[in-house]
C-alpha cells in the first residue's frame, strides 16, 4: 500500500506500516509484561486488591459524580465499588459509558482479586509427580469403563 492509497496517512500522517510495527513490537513485549503482572498480583494480593478498589473508586466517582444522583461522595463510589469486588449487591447503578465499564471490568476481575487477597500464601500446594500419575490412571480407567459400556450397549 502506497502512502498516497493509505487512508490512514492521508488523514492523521501516520503510516498503517508504523501502527502496525508498533502494535507488533507491543505484542511481543506482551509476554514479559503479563508475566510480571501476575507474579506481583499473586505475589502481594492485599496490596493488589487495595490498590485496584481504590483506583477503581476513584475512577468510578470521577465518571458518575456529577450525573449519578446517588454518587453524592468517594465513599458512595468505594462502596459501589466494594460490592462489585464481592457479592455484587448495592443499591447503585452506573448510569455513564464510562461508570458501566469501570463496573464491568471491576466486576470481571474483582472477584478473582478478593478471592486471591483472602487465600492464605502457601495453602494449596501444588500436585506432586505421583498424585499426578495417580490422578491419570483413575482417568484412563473411567474412560476405559465408558468404552466398555459403549460397546456393550451397541451390540
Amino acid at each position: 500500500m502506497t502512502q498516497n492509497t493509505d487512508f490512514l496517512y492521508v488523514f492523521t500522517g501516520i503510516s498503517s506500516a508504523q501502527v502496525i510495527n508498533v502494535l507488533s513490537t507491543a505484542l511481543n513485549k506482551r509476554g514479559d509484561v503479563e508475566e510480571r503482572l501476575v507474579e506481583w498480583l499473586t505475589r502481594r494480593p492485599l496490596e493488589s486488591l487495595s490498590g485496584f478498589l481504590l483506583s477503581a473508586s476513584v475512577a468510578f466517582y470521577l465518571a458518575e459524580r456529577e450525573v449519578n444522583p446517588k454518587i453524592k461522595t468517594f465513599v458512595d463510589a468505594l462502596y459501589y465499588i466494594s460490592t462489585c469486588l464481592s457479592v455484587g449487591y448495592a443499591d447503585i447503578f452506573a448510569q455513564t459509558q464510562t461508570g458501566k465499564l469501570i463496573a464491568t471490568l471491576v466486576m470481571a476481575l474483582g472477584p478473582a482479586l478478593t478471592g486471591n487477597a483472602l487465600d492464605p500464601p502457601g495453602r494449596v500446594e501444588p500436585a506432586s509427580g505421583e498424585g499426578q500419575e495417580l490422578m491419570l490412571a483413575r482417568l484412563d480407567a473411567i474412560l476405559e469403563e465408558l468404552r466398555q459400556q459403549r460397546l456393550a450397549s451397541v451390540k
